[in-house]
């Protein structure tokens, strides 16, 4: 069964990760229509200078960022390395892809940890574990410490979501990186669940990179 594809964002530490984005963009697989390669989603991401957020509001930064990066996106995925968390702009562009408004319909979230940290894969559905792990033992977090203690490096805004119980996947850069197929039904899963999902956005952005 064929797997449609979808209007991709990647967010990224630019100085730590930027290989590993552009080994995702470079995915591909046979457009049976044009029998020409073609990449598995249609990417959105757009990264230029920092925003100065000085005298902006969260909601002020926000629009900036959906409308000058995010716009046409679906789904956004994290690549969650070592400094992920610390850093101001991937906290707006998560913010961001959560909000939802009329015309800014929130997306769905996949994020993928690197090889560059250790944590724990996390399923958004019981029809996903098999695309996460072979042989994971599969269990729920009592509270939100104990869950800041398997995803040590996923960013606050993303705990404060898997302790709301939201469906955000956490899968292995090795279980996708040479897996095409993989990759977009993990996509597309998020794509299918992203207006289920009831996003918990009240924490104030990052304002630095602390």
């Amino acid at each position: 069964m064929s797997i449609p594809r979808h209007k991709v964002f990647i967010s990224y530490y630019n100085e730590d990760d930027k290989e590993y984005k552009n080994h995702l963009i470079k995915m591909n697989e046979l457009n049976k229509n044009t029998w020409k390669e073609q990449s598995i989603f249609e990417e959105c991401s757009f990264h230029e200078d920092e925003i100065d957020d000085t005298g902006l509001t969260d909601n002020q930064i926000r629009r900036i960022i959906r409308d000058k990066y995010i716009k046409d996106a679906t789904v956004f995925i994290l690549l969650c390395g070592q400094n992920t968390k610390y850093i101001d702009y991937l906290d707006w562009e998560i913010f961001t892809a959560m909000c939802d408004s009329k015309n800014n319909r929130q997306l769905g979230l996949l994020v993928i940890n690197l090889p560059t940290i250790k944590q724990s894969v996390r399923s958004g559905s019981d029809d996903e574990k098999p695309l996460l792990s072979d042989n994971a033992n599969w269990y729920s977090c009592p509270n939100r410490t104990e869950f800041e203690k398997i995803y040590p490096f996923v960013p606050s805004r993303i705990i404060d979501n898997f302790y709301k119980h939201v469906p955000i996947t956490v899968v292995n850069w090795d279980r996708i990186r040479c897996n095409t197929r993989r990759l977009k039904q993990l996509i597309n899963n998020a794509y299918n669940r992203r207006f289920d999902c009831k996003y918990e956005v009240s924490a104030p952005l990052k304002r630095a990179n602390l």
